[in-house]
């Protein structure tokens, strides 16, 4: 069994966010154009839905807070800047050099060697995310969190209380723009799905309607990778059938679809004809996680035991964290790791009870890693889940020996989460942490 030395420490840390463009793709009507402005004529019994998408998000952050003095540059937000990893956004000076989410840092050096390289700040994001998401419950409480950077709106009840969906809209860009001071592009339309894709036609910085009248003339010419939820995998596919745009796969038979794509084919049709039925769902409405999980690639792929075991304590202690944030325990904990070669091994165990403490799921992730770990190999990515999740009122048998320790374990570790809601994810950590040089 590998063990561990698992005390904790204390390091004081601290972060704030400083203070609380306009070109759109060629062809792309915006909305204060005639063509995409009124939603006139929209059936009563129809939603209005907002999506409101930030714009290269994690990299526009990063420049309010530099208060102007990244604003001519190109900036790159990184796991490292200086080891192992992609960038995660790029802001639109950097696109045009090739740059984008996903791009190998090395790669992104060689496209743009005069650019901005930043260290990406999680709390930092996060934390503005939830102003975001304040704003736009100014205007509706129907607000769903889709992503870090995304929200929708539902505005059925409340676009009258603000001069209408497209001033709506506009309202909300400025409040967005004045209390934060970052773009964003608005989408708006009848569904979560032409609302989502009238957001990325009208970027950077814009606002842009799709009605379901406006699928044939400014939905159906787009190239197919245009509508959202087509990768580049579904495009090949679809391409092998002679289907290039969003028109053609409209008109391609549900059976053609389903013999390609399984139960999914049909419901990308509906989406090329602009149909969708999915709720939006407030934060109350939304369904019950059916696991919780983190995965982290070493910055170098390794051997070192310790090195390895630091990294695994670390995303152990981030499941533990968001377990009891979200008030569950969980019976199956999962180990995966990958090698440098990118093979990959998985490997998962039922425990007797279901467990949220750091230490439960580190000795379990350790005991697993130790049966499919081969030491003369180098493991490249760890990742770490628990599933099989139950809420921590649920009823559930006690352990017969060492029921105070553990009373005592959780008690300290419900002082360290207050510590972490009040002062940051980093205030308090695992002292091999403090150790190692991974970006945990």
């Amino acid at each position: 069994m590998l063990g561990f030395d698992q005390r904790f420490a204390i390091a004081g840390k601290s972060r704030v966010l400083a203070g609380a463009a306009d070109d759109v793709a060629p062809g792309v009507p915006r909305a204060d154009s005639a063509t995409s402005v009124t939603l006139s004529a929209t059936p009563a019994i129809e939603r209005i839905i907002l999506c409101v998408d930030m714009d290269a998000f994690f990299a526009s952050v990063e420049q309010q807070c530099a208060h102007g003095s990244l604003d001519e540059r190109p900036v790159m937000v990184c796991g490292n800047t200086e080891r192992r990893s992609v960038v995660a956004a790029a802001n639109y000076l950097a696109r045009e050099y090739g740059v984008r989410a996903g791009t190998p840092i090395t790669t992104a050096r060689r496209l743009c060697p005069n650019g901005v390289f930043l260290e990406g700040d999680p709390e930092k994001y996060v934390f503005t995310c939830i102003r975001i998401n304040e704003v736009c419950r100014e205007f509706t409480p129907r607000v769903e969190s889709f992503s870090i950077d995304e929200s929708f709106l539902d505005i059925s009840g409340s676009a009258h209380l603000f001069g209408g969906p497209v001033e709506t809209g506009r309202k909300l860009k400025a409040r967005i723009r004045a209390e934060l001071g970052l773009p964003c592009t608005v989408g708006i339309g009848p569904n979560k799905l032409l609302a989502k894709t009238a957001s990325k036609l009208g970027k950077p910085d814009g606002l842009f309607v799709l009605r379901h009248e406006d699928v044939p003339t400014k939905l159906h010419p787009l190239p197919i990778t245009k509508l959202y939820g087509i990768g580049a995998r579904t495009a090949e596919k679809l391409a092998r059938i002679g289907v290039a745009t969003i028109g053609q796969l409209a008109r391609v038979p549900p059976e053609t679809l389903k013999s390609l794509f399984g139960i999914i084919g049909p419901m990308l049709r509906d989406a090329a004809n602009g149909l969708d039925s999915s709720p939006l769902l407030t934060e109350d409405e939304q369904p019950e996680a059916k696991s919780v999980g983190n995965s982290y690639t070493l910055s170098d792929d390794t051997r070192d035991v310790r090195k390895v075991l630091a990294v695994l304590l670390g995303l152990c202690s981030k499941v533990g964290r968001r377990l009891r944030q979200g008030g569950h325990a969980g019976r199956t904990v999962t180990v995966v790791l990958r090698y440098a070669n990118f093979q990959t091994f998985v490997r998962a165990r039922t425990l007797e009870a279901p467990v949220n403490l750091d230490h439960d799921i580190f000795a379990a992730a350790a005991s697993l890693l130790d049966e499919i770990w081969n030491k003369s190999r180098a493991i490249r990515l760890l990742g770490v889940s628990v599933s099989g999740l139950a809420h921590r009122n649920d009823p559930r048998q006690l352990a017969l020996f060492g029921h105070g320790h553990r009373t005592r374990l959780r008690r300290f570790l419900a002082s360290v989460d207050a510590l972490r809601d009040r002062y940051g994810e980093h205030v308090a950590v695992w002292a091999p942490l403090l150790r190692s040089d991974e970006a945990l």
